[in-house]
């Protein structure tokens, strides 16, 4: 939760909704069409002035923001790269240089007359979501109401005249999914029958599934579910057969969440096309099967993974999404604090060593490795590796996926990385002694290896380097830093209220029970869950000369933990801890990721 008192929420958004100008009640339709037919008098100030004048920026951050505005920028671009800006904050602010209503989507009472009147695919096509009508003429939310292309688009789509708004780009694209989705799973349905009616596959017996899977509602519903997943950030999506119907599910913040439901006649034909993408048999209902492919969005690439089993109730799908653009990260926005920030970046620094970044699975070391390899990559060095699988593909890195079936282990594709004139070299994950010699061994031979472990702690990756058999003065020798790390769901801010805390947490984590926490209560915005987006809370243990003469005495994962502390180290659950007195998650998510 953003606590500085001139950030701007999306309640503000919709007390103020015409650029300072505040609207008497809940806006609606009757309201709108006040607002548009006598907007404010004056000249507003540019977007970068405005958002200076009300301390959502610093000079700093103003000097760099008109700066890349001059270079050609788009002015909220410009605004967004040069600091931390929310984005409800932004778009009011720029609706108010248009002298446009700022519209809060999420409370907004729209009018289903206004979704009629543009096509499905026009709104999706230009991200705008119809609101109402306003006299003859319709009134739609988009992210940049400047553009004219759009304007007269949607005129020729609606065959009314369009008055544009401002709306924040992820309420719009949820708005999309929220009235748009049904109507693509009934349009489809609907062909789904004409294209085979039940009573005539009930005869044959014989289901067209190529002719299903090609059809061009099964094919337009099915990409707009991986649309709709993609823009709102879903690792997963899944689609779960029950008796009666069949589930889509996205996995948002690591928590599954049902966005809606399919009749489950419905389920021959979005599994036969997810099978076609994927290069996969059709024909074939009783194995599993993998597949990829790769879909574009917003001028990038964004990979999909694909399992499909059989089970009793129909055939299972997951879908991995692999979104380079929202899923890698630069080391700044981690979530380090200065002093460790620091710290990490003069490991990277380094032209020898072995740096562990540990944790269960899903806590985010992937996201961390790639973040290092990004920082490392600004200089000119030679990167490779190897990893099961690549989940991102970066221009300028040599990157080999292993290949067990062909015998192309991580320790094998080590030993010849070594030949291949290496500077920095990333192993996904050290498995067994094997890997781990190899990895140790290109560390003492000057080479910087980043690498993954399964462990809970940062002191636990020592002791286990030593279990798997490495002995105690090649881990003094090679090991530098060991990062443990996991994931936290933030609070979401349109919900967020003070959270009722269990006494037996308090007494676990050691709070007074008086200290207040906050926690979402669940809305629109993030589907009920209370928390949207994650935050890294980590523990950066550094091999000091202290801690070597320790590991050499044969301490014990304990006792290497406790030194580390004394010399500095902030334990992760204290790291999550301080987190949740800054209102950013809740004291549950705290004791969920807790390690002690």
């Amino acid at each position: 939760m953003d606590l500085d008192p001139h950030s701007a929420t999306s309640a503000d958004c919709q007390a103020a909704p015409f650029g300072g100008f505040p609207a008497p009640g809940p806006l609606n339709a009757a309201e709108m069409s006040r607002l548009l037919s006598s907007p404010p008098q004056g000249s507003p100030d540019s977007l970068n002035d405005l958002l200076l004048a009300q301390g959502l920026i610093n000079e700093m951050q103003w000097t760099r923001a008109v700066s890349l505005a001059h270079s050609g920028m788009p002015p909220r671009d410009a605004v967004r790269a040069s600091g931390d800006v929310d984005e409800e904050s932004l778009q009011q602010a720029y609706a108010q240089t248009l002298g446009l209503p700022c519209v809060d989507l999420l409370s907004f009472e729209i009018d289903q007359q206004a979704v009629d009147a543009l096509p499905a695919a026009t709104a999706r096509e230009y991200e705008v979501m119809p609101l109402c009508f306003a006299g003859t003429g319709l009134v739609a939310a988009v992210e940049d109401p400047t553009d004219a292309r759009t304007r007269e688009c949607l005129t020729l789509s609606s065959d009314h005249p369009v008055e544009l708004v401002v709306a924040p780009r992820d309420e719009i694209e949820r708005a999309i999914t929220r009235w748009y989705g049904p109507r693509d799973d009934q349009d489809a349905l609907e062909q789904i029958r004409l294209l085979h009616p039940e009573d005539e596959a009930r005869q044959s017996g014989v289901v067209d599934l190529d002719r299903l899977g090609r059809g061009k509602p099964v094919v337009r519903l099915v990409h707009n579910i991986l649309m709709d997943a993609i823009q709102q950030q879903a690792s997963d999506v899944h689609l779960r057969p029950l008796e009666e119907r069949v589930d889509l599910l996205f996995r948002l913040d690591g928590a599954l969440v049902k966005m809606r439901s399919f009749e489950k006649s419905m389920l021959p034909a979005i599994v036969s096309r997810i099978k076609i993408i994927g290069n996969m048999d059709i024909a074939e209902h009783r194995l599993p099967q993998d597949g990829r492919f790769r879909m574009s969005r917003d001028n990038g690439v964004v990979d999909l993974r694909l399992s499909i089993i059989p089970t009793v109730q129909g055939e299972s799908v997951v879908i991995r999404i692999l979104d380079a653009d929202a899923g890698l990260k630069s080391l700044d926005a981690l979530g380090f604090s200065s002093a460790d920030a620091e710290r990490f970046a003069e490991l990277m620094s380094r032209t020898a060593g072995m740096v562990l970044v540990t944790g269960p699975t899903g806590c985010g070391k992937s996201t961390t490795l790639y973040a290092a390899l990004q920082q490392v990559h600004q200089k000119d060095v030679n990167i490779v590796t190897v990893e099961d699988p690549v989940e991102y593909r970066l221009a300028g890195i040599n990157q080999i996926q292993v290949n067990n079936a062909t015998g192309l282990t991580f320790a094998r594709a080590l030993r010849h990385i070594l030949r291949h004139d290496p500077d920095v070299v990333m192993v996904g994950e050290i498995r067994d002694l094997e890997t781990a010699k190899m990895a140790v061994e290109s560390s003492l031979t000057g080479h910087l290896v980043l690498s993954t472990l399964h462990t809970n702690d940062a002191a636990s990756a020592v002791t286990r380097l030593l279990e798997i058999g490495i002995e105690p003065y090649l881990v003094n020798t090679s090991l530098m830093a060991v990062l443990a790390q996991r994931l936290v769901r933030r609070n979401c801010s349109g919900c967020i209220e003070p959270e009722k805390v269990d006494p037996a947490i308090r007494r676990a984590l050691n709070v007074a029970h008086n200290e207040t926490f906050f926690r979402g209560c669940g809305c629109s915005l993030c589907h009920g869950t209370g928390y949207r987006g994650r935050r890294a809370v980590y523990e950066l243990l550094m091999v000091t000369p202290g801690l070597r003469e320790r590991i050499t005495a044969g301490a014990s994962s304990a006792d290497i933990g406790r030194f580390a502390e004394s010399e500095g180290m902030q334990p992760l659950t204290s790291n999550a801890l301080e987190m949740a007195r800054a209102a950013d998650t809740s004291l549950a998510e705290v004791y969920r990721v807790r390690l002690s």
